[in-house]
Protein backbone atom coordinates (compact mmCIF):
# COMPACT_ATOMS: atom_id res chain seq x y z
CA UNK A 1 0.00 0.00 0.00
CA UNK A 2 1.27 3.49 -0.79
CA UNK A 3 1.57 6.17 1.84
CA UNK A 4 -1.41 8.50 2.13
CA UNK A 5 -0.54 11.96 0.71
CA UNK A 6 -0.35 14.98 3.02
CA UNK A 7 -0.49 12.82 6.16
CA UNK A 8 1.46 15.51 8.03
CA UNK A 9 -1.54 17.83 7.78
CA UNK A 10 -3.96 15.35 9.37
CA UNK A 11 -4.64 15.65 13.09
CA UNK A 12 -7.21 15.03 15.81
CA UNK A 13 -8.10 17.85 18.17
CA UNK A 14 -10.50 18.71 20.97
CA UNK A 15 -11.17 21.58 23.32
CA UNK A 16 -10.42 21.01 27.01
CA UNK A 17 -12.76 22.72 29.47
CA UNK A 18 -10.25 22.26 32.31
CA UNK A 19 -7.35 24.24 30.85
CA UNK A 20 -9.28 26.16 28.16
CA UNK A 21 -6.99 24.90 25.42
CA UNK A 22 -7.39 22.90 22.25
CA UNK A 23 -5.21 19.79 22.34
CA UNK A 24 -4.24 17.95 19.16
CA UNK A 25 -2.44 14.81 18.02
CA UNK A 26 -0.85 14.35 14.63
CA UNK A 27 -1.84 11.35 12.53
CA UNK A 28 1.43 10.95 10.60
CA UNK A 29 3.10 8.18 12.66
CA UNK A 30 -0.16 6.37 13.34
CA UNK A 31 -1.04 6.19 9.64
CA UNK A 32 2.09 4.10 9.01
CA UNK A 33 0.88 1.57 11.59
CA UNK A 34 -2.67 1.73 10.19
CA UNK A 35 -1.32 0.67 6.82
CA UNK A 36 0.52 -2.24 8.45
CA UNK A 37 -2.68 -3.22 10.25
CA UNK A 38 -4.56 -3.13 6.94
CA UNK A 39 -1.98 -5.51 5.44
CA UNK A 40 -2.41 -7.92 8.37
CA UNK A 41 -6.20 -7.82 8.03
CA UNK A 42 -5.99 -8.44 4.29
CA UNK A 43 -3.58 -11.34 4.76
CA UNK A 44 -5.47 -13.09 7.57
CA UNK A 45 -9.09 -11.88 7.34
CA UNK A 46 -9.50 -11.81 11.13
CA UNK A 47 -8.88 -9.62 14.17
CA UNK A 48 -7.10 -12.33 16.17
CA UNK A 49 -4.30 -12.59 13.60
CA UNK A 50 -1.70 -13.06 16.36
CA UNK A 51 -3.47 -16.27 17.47
CA UNK A 52 -2.52 -19.58 15.78
CA UNK A 53 -5.04 -20.39 13.07
CA UNK A 54 -6.15 -23.59 14.83
CA UNK A 55 -7.17 -21.54 17.87
CA UNK A 56 -8.81 -18.71 15.91
CA UNK A 57 -12.29 -17.53 16.90
CA UNK A 58 -14.71 -17.67 13.95
CA UNK A 59 -16.55 -14.63 15.32
CA UNK A 60 -13.42 -12.52 14.81
CA UNK A 61 -13.38 -13.03 11.05
CA UNK A 62 -13.74 -9.85 8.99
CA UNK A 63 -16.01 -11.54 6.41
CA UNK A 64 -19.20 -10.05 7.89
CA UNK A 65 -17.77 -6.55 7.36
CA UNK A 66 -18.25 -7.07 3.61
CA UNK A 67 -21.93 -8.01 3.85
CA UNK A 68 -24.99 -5.77 3.99
CA UNK A 69 -24.15 -5.16 7.68
CA UNK A 70 -21.27 -2.97 6.53
CA UNK A 71 -17.79 -2.28 7.87
CA UNK A 72 -16.42 -0.72 11.04
CA UNK A 73 -13.90 1.83 12.21
CA UNK A 74 -10.47 0.69 13.41
CA UNK A 75 -7.89 2.90 15.07
CA UNK A 76 -4.24 3.06 16.11
CA UNK A 77 -2.61 5.15 18.84
CA UNK A 78 1.18 5.52 18.96
CA UNK A 79 2.41 6.11 22.52
CA UNK A 80 5.57 6.31 24.60
CA UNK A 81 5.97 4.56 27.93
CA UNK A 82 7.82 6.06 30.92
CA UNK A 83 11.14 4.80 29.49
CA UNK A 84 10.57 6.42 26.09
CA UNK A 85 9.77 3.13 24.34
CA UNK A 86 7.23 3.19 21.53
CA UNK A 87 3.96 1.39 22.30
CA UNK A 88 1.34 0.74 19.62
CA UNK A 89 -2.31 0.42 20.67
CA UNK A 90 -5.17 -0.60 18.40
CA UNK A 91 -8.95 -0.54 18.80
CA UNK A 92 -12.17 -1.36 16.95
CA UNK A 93 -15.37 0.64 17.30
CA UNK A 94 -18.32 -0.71 19.28
CA UNK A 95 -18.29 -4.53 19.24
CA UNK A 96 -17.03 -6.87 16.53
CA UNK A 97 -19.66 -9.41 15.46
CA UNK A 98 -21.04 -9.35 19.00
CA UNK A 99 -17.62 -9.70 20.65
CA UNK A 100 -16.77 -6.90 23.08
CA UNK A 101 -13.10 -7.52 23.84
CA UNK A 102 -10.32 -9.15 21.82
CA UNK A 103 -6.78 -9.96 22.93
CA UNK A 104 -4.31 -7.50 21.41
CA UNK A 105 -6.92 -4.74 21.16
CA UNK A 106 -7.72 -2.20 23.89
CA UNK A 107 -10.82 -3.10 25.93
CA UNK A 108 -14.28 -1.61 25.80
CA UNK A 109 -15.02 1.24 28.21
CA UNK A 110 -17.84 -0.62 29.97
CA UNK A 111 -18.45 -3.97 31.60
CA UNK A 112 -20.36 -6.18 29.15
CA UNK A 113 -22.32 -8.05 31.85
CA UNK A 114 -23.55 -4.90 33.59
CA UNK A 115 -24.38 -3.29 30.23
CA UNK A 116 -26.48 -6.24 29.04
CA UNK A 117 -28.26 -6.49 32.40
CA UNK A 118 -29.51 -2.92 32.00
CA UNK A 119 -30.46 -3.50 28.34
CA UNK A 120 -32.38 -6.69 29.13
CA UNK A 121 -34.20 -5.12 32.09
CA UNK A 122 -35.11 -2.16 29.89
CA UNK A 123 -36.42 -4.42 27.14
CA UNK A 124 -38.81 -6.06 29.61
CA UNK A 125 -40.48 -2.66 29.94
CA UNK A 126 -40.03 -1.26 26.43
CA UNK A 127 -41.14 -4.24 24.32
CA UNK A 128 -44.60 -4.62 25.93
CA UNK A 129 -45.16 -0.88 25.55
CA UNK A 130 -44.19 -1.06 21.87
CA UNK A 131 -46.61 -3.92 21.32
CA UNK A 132 -49.39 -2.02 23.09
CA UNK A 133 -48.71 1.18 21.12
CA UNK A 134 -48.94 -0.74 17.83
CA UNK A 135 -52.43 -1.91 18.81
CA UNK A 136 -53.69 1.59 19.58
CA UNK A 137 -55.09 4.19 17.24
CA UNK A 138 -52.35 6.59 16.27
CA UNK A 139 -52.52 9.99 18.02
CA UNK A 140 -55.34 8.83 20.31
CA UNK A 141 -55.03 9.96 23.97
CA UNK A 142 -53.88 6.52 25.11
CA UNK A 143 -51.47 6.23 22.16
CA UNK A 144 -49.87 9.57 23.07
CA UNK A 145 -49.72 8.59 26.75
CA UNK A 146 -48.02 5.25 26.11
CA UNK A 147 -45.67 6.73 23.50
CA UNK A 148 -44.49 9.29 26.05
CA UNK A 149 -44.16 6.57 28.69
CA UNK A 150 -41.96 4.49 26.35
CA UNK A 151 -39.82 7.53 25.58
CA UNK A 152 -39.26 8.19 29.30
CA UNK A 153 -38.38 4.54 29.92
CA UNK A 154 -35.90 4.60 27.02
CA UNK A 155 -34.29 7.79 28.32
CA UNK A 156 -33.93 6.23 31.76
CA UNK A 157 -32.26 3.14 30.27
CA UNK A 158 -29.85 5.34 28.28
CA UNK A 159 -28.93 7.35 31.36
CA UNK A 160 -28.12 4.11 33.21
CA UNK A 161 -25.99 2.91 30.30
CA UNK A 162 -24.10 6.21 30.04
CA UNK A 163 -23.37 6.02 33.78
CA UNK A 164 -21.38 2.83 33.08
CA UNK A 165 -19.00 4.66 30.74
CA UNK A 166 -16.16 5.99 32.86
CA UNK A 167 -13.32 7.82 31.12
CA UNK A 168 -9.91 8.50 32.67
CA UNK A 169 -8.00 11.62 31.63
CA UNK A 170 -4.26 12.26 31.81
CA UNK A 171 -4.57 13.85 35.24
CA UNK A 172 -5.91 10.49 36.46
CA UNK A 173 -9.38 11.99 36.92
CA UNK A 174 -12.39 9.81 36.16
CA UNK A 175 -15.69 11.02 34.76
CA UNK A 176 -18.80 9.39 33.35
CA UNK A 177 -20.01 10.43 29.90
CA UNK A 178 -22.69 12.62 31.47
CA UNK A 179 -20.05 14.42 33.53
CA UNK A 180 -17.57 14.71 30.66
CA UNK A 181 -20.01 16.12 28.09
CA UNK A 182 -21.04 19.68 28.82
CA UNK A 183 -23.79 19.89 26.20
CA UNK A 184 -27.53 20.58 26.40
CA UNK A 185 -28.66 18.50 23.43
CA UNK A 186 -27.83 15.19 25.08
CA UNK A 187 -25.07 12.71 24.40
CA UNK A 188 -25.09 11.27 20.84
CA UNK A 189 -25.79 7.52 20.61
CA UNK A 190 -22.60 5.49 20.35
CA UNK A 191 -20.48 8.01 22.21
CA UNK A 192 -17.75 6.16 24.08
CA UNK A 193 -17.84 3.20 21.67
CA UNK A 194 -15.54 4.82 19.08
CA UNK A 195 -11.86 3.93 18.72
CA UNK A 196 -10.37 7.20 19.97
CA UNK A 197 -12.02 7.24 23.45
CA UNK A 198 -11.03 3.60 23.96
CA UNK A 199 -7.43 4.26 22.91
CA UNK A 200 -6.95 7.44 24.93
CA UNK A 201 -8.63 5.97 28.01
CA UNK A 202 -6.33 2.94 27.92
CA UNK A 203 -3.25 5.14 27.46
CA UNK A 204 -4.24 7.33 30.42
CA UNK A 205 -4.88 4.33 32.66
CA UNK A 206 -1.52 2.78 31.79
CA UNK A 207 0.68 5.88 32.04
CA UNK A 208 1.33 6.05 28.30
CA UNK A 209 1.97 9.34 26.49
CA UNK A 210 -0.03 9.72 23.24
CA UNK A 211 2.09 10.70 20.24
CA UNK A 212 -0.04 10.07 17.15
CA UNK A 213 -3.53 8.75 16.38
CA UNK A 214 -5.42 7.71 13.24
CA UNK A 215 -8.57 5.78 12.32
CA UNK A 216 -9.78 4.11 9.16
CA UNK A 217 -12.92 2.40 7.88
CA UNK A 218 -12.63 -1.30 7.02
CA UNK A 219 -15.26 -3.26 5.08
CA UNK A 220 -18.16 -2.58 2.76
Amino acid sequence: MSKIPNSKSLSYSGFCNTCNKTHSLSSEKAIVHCLKLMEQLQATGRLDFETPIEKADERLSTKHLYTAIGGEMLGVLVCEDSFGNEVILRAFSSTHNGVWNVNGWVPHLVNEIKYMEIVNEGNLLIHPLTKLIQSLKKNSPQWLEKTLERKLVSQNVLSQLYALYEITNFKNEKKTLSEAFNIKKGIPNGTGDCCAPKLLNYAAQNNLKPISIAEFYWGK
